[in-house]
């Protein structure tokens, strides 16, 4: 499943999971966005601000994420932390992503052991590579 958030925390995850974040250009973001994704994004002036950028036609959708092993989470974030209780209007948003203080990420969430195998690629040896691609596989540890 691909979600769309505002923010993320890991009650949004069935554990255990391993998880990558990767800061993603607005293009990416919004080639995803337009292209179908399970929207969560639950303040108003977030989903204006989407909505502007993206051409798309959002609404707030404040629900519970469930990630697992497999999804990924696009977020617009922010790289500052507001005082407690603060939302902002679209406007303050949208003056924030012209500050450059709105992030857009990826958050892929990963098996531990698809992320060890994916760790080991180009630098391990073949024995080992080709064991953790059985377990991998689900076949249990392979010697």
């Amino acid at each position: 499943m691909i979600y769309l958030a505002n923010a993320f925390s890991p009650s949004m995850l069935t554990l255990p999971v391993d998880v990558s974040f990767a800061q993603i250009d607005k293009k990416e973001f919004c080639e995803v966005v337009t292209g179908g994704v399970q929207n969560a994004i639950g303040h108003k002036g977030t989903v204006d601000l989407v909505n502007a950028l993206c051409g798309t036609s959002l609404s707030v959708n404040r629900i519970s994420v469930r990630a697992r092993i497999g999804d990924t989470i696009y977020m617009l974030t922010l790289a500052l932390r507001l005082e407690e209780g603060k939302v902002l209007t679209e406007g303050e948003i949208r003056k924030m992503y012209e500050e450059g203080k709105v992030k857009f990420v990826k958050a892929t969430l990963y098996g531990a052991v698809l992320a060890e195998l994916s760790n080991c690629e180009g630098v391990c040896n073949e024995l080992d590579y080709d064991a953790l691609a059985h377990k991998a596989k689900g076949k249990g540890d392979k010697k």
